[in-house]
């Protein structure tokens, strides 16, 4: 079994997410998704509280997890400090890193042989000529701002261009989809904390999605990715500042549905594959508050924020959710 670098799984999620997240105009991604929010996050929502992101104490039957709320992409450069961060990690034996993706040979092979899993433009098909003249321009746009040529992207679809040239995009600004987790796990390290992924989930349901996306959709998919380029081009080293020190309200506003999360809710099933992947989640922290000891966790705040997300989920089963003290 082959795991997929984080990068990839990033795209896995929506586009490969699919095969399973300014410049001289500022593009504004609008106000945060309508509907209601989560009820545990709304009653522990705080701004500026100790250096650091937001992190909630859930606690069942004597055992006790920490959660971190994570926003990718964060720059690689950006410095962060977290002392609450520190002394769960301090305490803890365990942490549970978010669900890996995976692909098996099998998949790969039924990849290449279907020519994409429609994930591929037809024979003689070249991306930036089937696309309506203003998307083009701001598509020719990212990819002359991530450095790379046409050829590229010229047989992908929309969506899986589009989420290629924002990982691209993002590889060339300095930003990492690797991070938050990626740091949090090399501060677990030092401390010799047992790292653990709450899971893995497979590709393929995830590529046979991706590859019944109408035209319509792969347009829209596209849209939300260079939207997306386009507001974190205009903040290349702000960006996770927000994050950075819990600025929930904020993060809420620009984060709450990603470009890729958004994309997957256009195909087919995308919905309960976008549960089932919460529902993962959320299963796992379960099973950490019937083990002895102390977790500490990384879960998306994607997953977090939303009605009836992981931490919702956790307060009905009978948890008590706080926010850890300064």
């Amino acid at each position: 079994m082959t795991f997929v670098k984080p990068s990839f799984v990033a795209l896995a999620t929506a586009a490969l997410l699919l095969t399973a997240t300014v410049q001289a105009q500022t593009v504004d991604l609008g106000p945060a998704p309508d509907g209601p929010g989560s009820a545990v996050v709304e009653e522990l929502l705080v701004v500026a509280r100790a250096p650091g992101p937001a992190i909630w104490l859930v606690e069942k039957g004597g055992a006790k997890l920490y959660v971190v709320g994570a926003a990718a992409p964060l720059p690689h450069q950006m410095a962060w400090k977290s002392p609450r961060l520190e002394r769960a990690l301090d305490q803890a034996d365990l942490l549970l890193a978010p669900p890996k993706a995976s692909v098996g040979p099998g998949q790969i092979a039924g990849f290449v042989l279907k020519g994409g899993a429609g994930l591929r433009q037809g024979l003689g098909d070249r991306l930036e000529d089937e696309l309506p003249p203003d998307l083009k321009a701001r598509f020719i746009s990212g990819r002359t701002r991530a450095k790379k040529s046409a050829g590229e992207y010229k047989n992908w679809t929309p969506a899986i261009a589009g989420f290629l040239l924002l990982s691209d995009f993002r590889q060339a600004a300095g930003l990492s989809e690797a991070k938050p987790v990626s740091t949090i796990e090399r501060m677990a390290r030092a401390r010799k904390v047992r790292i653990k992924a709450m899971g893995q989930y497979r590709m393929s349901a995830v590529v046979s999605a991706a590859g019944k996306l109408s035209k319509d959709a792969q347009l829209a998919c596209l849209t939300d990715a260079l939207d997306e380029l386009e507001y974190e081009g205009g903040r290349p080293t702000t960006i996770g500042s927000d994050w950075a020190r819990g600025d929930l309200a904020s993060v809420r506003a620009r984060y709450s549905a990603s470009a890729a999360q958004r994309c997957l809710l256009r195909s087919p099933g995308g919905g309960k594959l976008l549960e089932q992947q919460i529902g993962q989640s959320a299963s796992a922290l379960t099973s950490a508050l019937n083990r002895p000891g102390v977790t500490v966790a990384v879960v998306d705040l994607a997953f977090l924020l939303p009605a009836n997300g992981v931490l919702d989920r956790l307060k009905a089963s009978g948890a008590t959710v706080t926010s850890p003290p300064d």
